[in-house]
């Protein structure tokens, strides 16, 4: 199967990144005052993509078969939070899909994350042709695991149970977050072999309010073939407690 868009992508090379590197001042402000929520309820966020249209599928008779998957990595909530809540892949197939369509998504749109954040919010979006006897993300990097790159970047994200992380150390798992991101795309590519690094951000608590908001601000991203936009937005039914 060849390139579902024109153009070869290096995994890595994110088709959009809007991802910033913090300085050491803003990584110490944010863990000064994320301290202060541990142990507090937190408003949970949501994360949906809308209006997400393939433009053009190369394929020239039919229908073509689409995948469209997400990973988020966020900073861990509480020490007993599972070793593996730092991350949440979904995917999300669609038949029938031709040129110029949107994907069949309802609203108020495809919902990529739920969860309660700490630190920083960390999005990835790829879309491939499907295949078959193609694997969800979720046991995808589940073959993942006990690899080398796997753990370091594990190990950096868990070490921010600790009672009061460093800005290093939040830093380093700032770092863990984009190598989860990349092995995403990296296993993605190898079980489809057109996967599409599509966008990828990250949002700091503090600086960025963890991105809430519409992205971008009007119309859609569009890259290739491909466009889209995204909201995060707070779940009003969980407050923080006062």
């Amino acid at each position: 199967m060849g390139n579902l868009w024109a153009g070869d992508v290096v995994f890595g090379d994110w088709l959009i990144d809007e991802s910033e590197p913090p300085d050491e001042g803003t990584l110490s402000d944010a863990v000064d005052r994320a301290s202060t929520f541990r142990g507090r309820r937190r408003p949970a966020l949501a994360v949906r993509l809308n209006d997400v249209v393939i433009h053009d599928t190369r394929k020239w008779f039919g229908g073509a078969d689409i995948r469209l998957d997400a990973i988020v990595v966020r900073g861990l909530a509480e020490p007993d939070g599972a070793s593996d809540g730092f991350y949440q892949p979904t995917t999300f197939r669609f038949s029938g899909i031709r040129d110029g369509d949107s994907l069949p998504i309802e609203p108020p749109g495809l919902l990529v994350f739920y969860g309660q954040p700490l630190y920083f919010l960390d999005l990835s979006v790829l879309v491939s042709r499907d295949r078959n006897d193609s694997l969800d993300l979720a046991e995808l990097l589940a073959n993942q695991l006990n690899s080398e790159q796997w753990k370091a970047a594990a190990g950096s994200l868990v070490g921010l149970v600790a009672a009061a992380p460093s800005a290093s150390a939040v830093a380093s798992a700032i770092g863990g977050a984009a190598v989860v991101a990349n092995l995403a795309a990296r296993v993605l590519g190898m079980a489809t072999g057109d996967t599409i690094g599509l966008y990828r951000t990250s949002w700091l608590q503090y600086r960025d309010r963890f991105g809430l908001g519409r992205h971008p601000e009007d119309g859609s991203y569009k890259k290739q073939d491909l466009s889209f936009w995204y909201e995060v937005v707070i779940d009003r039914a969980i407050r923080p407690a006062t």
